[in-house]
């Protein structure tokens, strides 16, 4: 059993859960390569910077997946919020249909329950 860690260009056909997480940081990345190691559930997760300049990239990745995450305190693109799979973490509050959630961890805690 494994999970799959994708950037750009690259995409996987794995019948895995698929999840897209932008602007995670260095150290939240640390910690998800753990959860994943440890989980018993294989995950499909896409990654994006947007120093990555790939915005076909990141509208693909997000369709592939079940969820986005998105680091609102260093992501401000309101664009992202049209998709109808979008969660967010960080200071400010954003008027859509996306979730609001205390941290890019809590997603990978609602699913153990």
């Amino acid at each position: 059993m494994y999970s799959n860690f994708i950037t750009p260009p690259d995409f996987v056909d794995e019948e895995k859960h698929s999840v897209t997480i932008i602007e995670a940081t260095t150290q939240e990345i640390e910690i998800l390569y753990n959860i994943a190691r440890n989980s018993t559930e294989d995950y499909n997760i896409y990654l994006y910077r947007k120093e990555m300049n790939n915005h076909s990239w990141l509208k693909k990745a997000i369709e592939k997946s079940s969820s986005t995450i998105v680091n609102f305190d260093r992501w401000k693109d309101l664009e992202i919020f049209k998709y109808d799979n979008i969660l967010y973490y960080g200071q400010g509050l954003v008027v859509s249909p996306a979730q609001k959630i205390d941290s890019l961890l809590d997603y990978f805690n609602m699913r153990k329950v």
